[in-house]
């Protein structure tokens, strides 16, 4: 155990402190640093630290989709700790640990033979290892829902409270906590009434006031994995992405018979829990997937379309568990595992491919440290906040919406060259490729170099300009 923690501290580090900032953590430090609707005017300080917590519920309210316990977390953290966005990781690190404290701990009150063996599983899965250097919600929401599972068997009067908080971080923990609860309380109703009673309306206490962010957080983004498909293709994409985000995420061809041993392995736990009457893994993992198939239905996403195993990954310890059980009937397969999750670590993906912006702003402060650079807005202007971020405060202009390159040329003034980071988001895209077609340009891998007043700077490729801007629009 000692090992495992020592080797993911490790690599936690390193991924903290290397890994480009994303479209999401760029929404993230936006929201708690209170400029969720930004226009990137302040420069750096776009990103200072926000102890307003009034101003950051409104902003979840408004424009985003998730409640507020988290953000209010890394809010108050970044004031303490530091603004930067290996400081907001590093409290997803730790989240992490905890978690693998608590599989470890309630791997051996279950009687898990080897109970290092779930706590590995969820160290090198690919939500166990994304979520430790991601500014995001979700390795709070599986800290806390780890922590309600050994409330529930422990019968603490905290358990409401923290399924309550799990829910006040991410509303997909519900669908973990809720199947837990229901199996404390019917188990404990005869002979601990007084607790149940009062887990229940702690927990309704505690998660009612997310009622009034849920009523317009349901409808919200469209736009986002749009179309419920037919059943059998989004029941298949479920399993895959529960499976998934059990192991690591692999480019390999022939993966899936991993997945596959691994998933034959979980439904042996299931039984083995079942046949114990160990039922709370089970239920809560059973509820967990089919919760998420009702939500996808009901809001109409589509899970063939989503990186489904990314967000699924808020389970992944339970079904972690899951594999642990199922494999203490089968001592003899272990080495078998440590040889699939080696092989999977070694070619490991990452679970959201991103645009590597950090290389990008590399690249740009190389070439032109002067420059302007022009970036679309898309829907939220996260892409401009990464840009900005990574280039540490170069100048960095959003192009809106409907913006004519002449309307962007008047913002700029005279300053030549111009770099163009596309966003190819619908709101945008239009206007970016206009922009691209109007002017000599040159794709430099990444972002597009422009000469909106004159020609080329020699050397530069101008003799395939034309060719290589069109190239890449088309694409």
């Amino acid at each position: 155990m000692v090992l495992i923690v020592l080797c993911f501290a490790i690599a936690a580090t390193i991924h903290t402190c290397t890994a480009t900032i994303w479209y999401d953590e760029a929404l993230t430090l936006l929201t708690v640093s209170g400029h969720a609707q930004t226009a990137l005017q302040a420069g750096m300080e776009e990103f200072q630290p926000s102890a307003d917590l009034r101003k950051i519920v409104v902003d979840l309210y408004t424009q985003d989709v998730h409640p507020p316990l988290y953000f209010w977390t890394l809010a108050l953290w970044r004031v303490a700790v530091g603004e930067s966005l290996e400081a907001a990781r590093t409290l997803s690190a730790i989240f992490v640990m905890g978690t693998l404290l608590l599989l470890y701990r309630y791997a051996r009150r279950l009687g898990i033979e080897r109970p290092w063996i779930p706590v590995a599983v969820f160290a090198v899965s690919g939500p166990g290892l994304q979520y430790t250097y991601n500014a995001r919600p979700y390795a709070m929401a599986a800290f806390l829902v780890v922590l309600t599972l050994v409330l529930v068997q422990r019968e603490s009067r905290w358990t409401g409270l923290s399924a309550a908080t799990a829910v006040a971080t991410h509303y997909f923990a519900a669908l973990c906590v809720v199947p837990m609860l229901a199996v404390g309380i019917a188990r404990n109703w005869t002979s601990r009434r007084n607790w149940a009673w009062f887990t229940a309306i702690s927990f309704g206490m505690g998660a009612a006031p997310l009622l009034a962010l849920l009523r317009v957080h349901f409808t919200a983004r469209p736009h986002q994995y749009p179309g419920f498909g037919p059943a059998n293709r989004e029941i298949l994409a479920l399993l895959e992405g529960a499976i998934e985000s059990g192991l690591p995420h692999s480019w390999l061809g022939g993966w899936r018979f991993a997945l596959l041993a691994a998933g034959a392995v979980a439904c042996v736990g299931i039984w083995r829990c079942y046949k114990e009457r160990k039922l709370a893994v089970p239920f809560a993992y059973a509820g967990f997937v089919l919760g998420f198939l009702l939500l996808a239905a009901v809001t109409n996403k589509s899970i063939a379309k989503m990186p489904g195993d990314y967000y699924l990954g808020i389970g992944a310890p339970l079904s972690a568990l899951l594999i642990g059980c199922g494999l203490g009937r089968f001592p003899g397969l272990s080495p078998v595992l440590a040889m699939l999750i080696t092989i999977g670590m070694a070619t490991a993906n990452p679970l959201i491919n991103s645009t590597n912006y950090r290389a990008i702003a590399k690249k740009v402060r190389a070439d032109c440290p002067g420059c302007t650079i022009v970036v679309g807005k898309g829907y939220a202007g996260a892409v401009p906040a990464c840009v900005l971020y990574e280039t540490k405060g170069m100048k960095v202009l959003t192009m809106n919406s409907g913006e004519t390159p002449e309307d962007v040329l008047a913002r700029t003034g005279d300053r030549e060259p111009l770099l163009l980071v596309k966003t190819n988001e619908p709101p945008t895209v239009r206007s970016e490729d206009q922009f691209v077609k109007s002017y000599p340009a040159v794709w430099k891998g990444g972002y597009f170099e422009i000469y909106p007043h004159a020609a080329p700077r020699p050397g530069s490729g101008a003799d395939e300009t034309e060719t290589l801007a069109s190239r890449h629009v088309e694409r």
